[in-house]
Parts: C-alpha cells; structure tokens; sequence
C-alpha cells in the first residue's frame, strides 16, 4: 500500500470517552439522562446525524452541537495519542508515505484536536464531516480523500475502530484495517487486524 487513510477518534488519539462525556453533560443542561452507553451510538457518526438521533434539528442542533463540542473540552487533559502511533507516523513519513484523514468531526471540532496534537506533520490532507457529498458509512469521504492524495482502491487503505468505519472501507472499495487496541472485532469486512500501532509500518 502507498496511501494511508485514517479515522481519528478511537484511532489515533484516545478521545471517544472525552466526546462521550461531553455528550452526557450536554443533555443534561437539556435536563435529558443517559447513561454512556446509551451515547456510544454517537461514536464514528458526524455530529449533527447525533443531534437529529436525539431530536434536534435546524438552529436547535447547530446550538446542541456547539455546547458539545464545548463541554467536551471540560476532559481534553484525558485525551492522548494512543502510546507508538506519533512514532509509526513519523516513521510512515520518514518512508514519504501518502496520508490522510478522513473524520466525522466538524470543523471546529477538528480544529481544536488538530492544533493540540500537530496532524499537519504527518498528514496531507483532512476530509471532515460535510466535505463530501455523504458522511460515512458511505464511501464519499474516502473516495474524496483518494482523489486529493492521488490514489485508487488498489493502492490504498483505511483504518479505523468502528463499523461505520468498516463499512465506509467496503462503500469506497478500498481493504480497511481495524485498530483492535479500540475494537476488537465488527462485522464488516477487515482486511488487516492492527494489534498495535507498530503494525501499521506493515501496510506501507
């Protein structure tokens, strides 16, 4: 493979919980209760298919979303790289390996992340939440960053930690590679079961 796509939550950094609990304290200013597991369908969605799942739409989502992002920030301490994936990017770098990110996250979301953890270093090009026709489980956001980065399916490949991640792969036609030190299985196919981020120098 000469081209690495690659989600971001659950997978280069240790965020799901941060934006979980965000959520959580989110609803509460609604005065609505989950639990967070009642919230991890939010997981590898964009936001605003999570705010409409929860019934909001027009200004009342863009406003609910806001306030997520905002009281996600309240645990940002929690969230790290997880340990080896800046050394395996450097190294894929180092090797002039094409890559780039394709995320749910909207735009202020991933701002935020992306001044924090430097992704500009390793990564040529982002394709967030609404850059493409269709988010993810659809095929569009991968296919969009392929074209950007120059690649096909045939030299590429995605990796991710959700199934919505696995499915977006298989739309696009293009193997995915699961991190499993997130998810340990999901349904969709998977081409490349990562064990640790060291593994991921095997797909260069």
């Amino acid at each position: 493979m000469t081209t690495l796509i690659f989600d971001i939550d659950g997978t280069l950094i240790d965020s799901v919980a941060m934006y979980l609990r965000g959520l959580q304290q989110t609803m509460r200013r609604y005065n609505r209760t989950y639990s967070i597991t009642d919230l991890r369908f939010s997981n590898g969605i964009p936001s605003s298919a999570t705010a409409e799942r929860l019934g909001f739409t027009g200004e009342a989502a863009t406003a609910m979303v806001a306030q997520w992002t905002q009281d996600s920030q309240a645990f940002a301490d929690t969230v790290a790289w997880f340990p080896g994936l800046e050394a395996a990017l450097a190294e894929l770098t180092h090797r002039n390996v094409a890559m780039g990110l394709v995320t749910s996250k909207n735009t202020a979301q991933y701002d935020v992340d992306a001044q924090r953890f430097g992704f500009s270093r390793f990564f040529q090009t982002v394709v967030r939440a609404h850059d493409a026709p269709r988010s993810k489980p659809f095929g569009d956001p991968i296919e969009l960053a392929m074209s950007r980065l120059n690649a096909t399916p045939q030299d590429a490949v995605y990796i991710g930690d959700t199934e919505t991640d696995a499915q977006a792969a298989q739309a696009a036609g293009v193997p995915f590679a699961l991190c499993t030190w997130t998810t340990p299985a999901v349904e969709a196919p998977v081409a490349h079961y990562l064990k640790a981020p060291a593994d991921l120098l095997t797909l260069a």
